[in-house]
């Protein structure tokens, strides 16, 4: 399945200043979750499909999915056999998708598609996850493989447009079509909102509005789209951008001092997640946010023991007792993630993001 194009920022040097006068334009809430594709495997179309997607199969029929950079499985996989958090997104799969229907569709577009979508589980933004029930998987964009002239990106992020999806129009009727309605609400499968079908857009000074999944909570952004240009573009809101640090922190350029820049180029997500799943699973310690105390001081004992000859070459100063609090709490973060994507998706804590790092 081919990944999905990078959507630069609306000042970004790609976006040509003609794109904000087109008169199709349509304004899309921007969620905040983890990307998502799938396909369905239609024997018919046997040679469309790339080796992964071949492979991943369990015969015809099959939901094939992935993430933004893996090809992850099918939907008649065993779940425990499945990333932890994406055990919400393959039940969506199994109820939520009318697999006749999608059939139906790759005959109206010269053979199979392939539907992105976002995840809905928890990375920045909370949108009450255990407090109400929430759509398992929006659907955002459709792609024919037909139109697919490669599967991989360019070498530069931002060179390629969306040149060959469907239509916004024809994409929501395709969503429409396929999704089933019937299923319970933490399984379904629903389009992206439209916020707005505009001739006019002014991102210098748009306000993003409140999310469609919480009353009380912005959104993280929105996304511009526009089937003359081939393109799409995102307004992120000031404030999210500071939030993401919160979450998975700074990057090194905009860290102050030298801790923070330490803290930023080593203590990484994927680096807490396996400190965590070794104090479990190995050590038979209670999965918790009360884990941080033991957490921590093994995140930092890790980031020295695997770097310390980079570290020693450091061209900046630091103070090693400053590196602790500041681990600690990235560490408290990611646990409370962790924690929640696990209710979430009724899965053990300490398969939640094992294989997505």
């Amino acid at each position: 399945m081919k990944v999905y194009p990078k959507i630069p920022r609306y000042d970004h040097p790609v976006v040509p200043e003609s794109f904000f006068d087109a008169e199709d334009l349509v304004v899309l809430e921007k969620f905040d979750g983890s990307s998502f594709r799938f396909t369905l495997y239609d024997e018919r179309h046997a040679s469309s499909y790339p080796e992964p997607v071949v492979n991943a199969a369990d015969g015809d029929g099959s939901l094939v999915f992935g993430t933004r950079r893996s090809i992850m499985g099918s939907h008649r996989d065993d779940l425990e056999d499945i990333d932890g958090a994406l055990h919400r997104a393959v039940r969506c799969l199994c109820d939520g998708i009318d697999t006749t229907a999608l059939r139906r569709v790759h005959d109206e577009h010269d053979g199979p598609l392939i539907v992105y979508a976002e995840n809905l589980v928890y990375s920045t933004l909370d949108y009450g996850y255990t407090d109400h029930s929430l759509p398992a998987l929006i659907g955002f964009d459709v792609l024919p493989y037909a139109a697919i002239k490669s599967m991989t990106p360019p070498g530069s992020p931002y060179a390629e447009t969306f040149e060959g999806f469907l239509s916004t129009e024809a994409a929501w009727r395709v969503f429409d079509r396929i999704r089933v309605e019937s299923v319970s609400p933490d399984r379904a499968f629903v389009p992206a909102t439209i916020i707005a079908e505009t001739a006019e857009f002014d991102p210098e000074n748009y306000t993003v509005p409140w999310s469609s999944l919480a009353a009380d909570l912005r959104a993280e952004g929105v996304v511009v789209r526009s089937d003359s240009h081939d393109r799409r573009v995102k307004v992120v809101r000031e404030d999210f951008e500071e939030l993401n640090c919160e979450q998975f922190g700074e990057d090194p350029a905009d860290a102050e001092t030298g801790a923070e820049q330490l803290v930023a180029m080593y203590c990484t997500s994927a680096r807490i997640r396996k400190t965590v799943r070794s104090l479990v699973i190995e050590e038979d310690r209670e999965f918790g946010v009360h884990l941080v105390e033991e957490l921590y001081p093994r995140v930092v004992e890790d980031i020295w023991a695997e770097h310390w000859h980079e570290i020693m070459q450091l061209e900046f100063e630091f103070t090693p007792a400053e590196v602790y609090p500041l681990v600690a709490k990235r560490c408290v973060t990611e646990l409370r993630k962790m924690e929640t994507n696990a209710e979430l998706n009724d899965a053990d804590p300490t398969t939640i993001w094992q294989h997505l790092s």
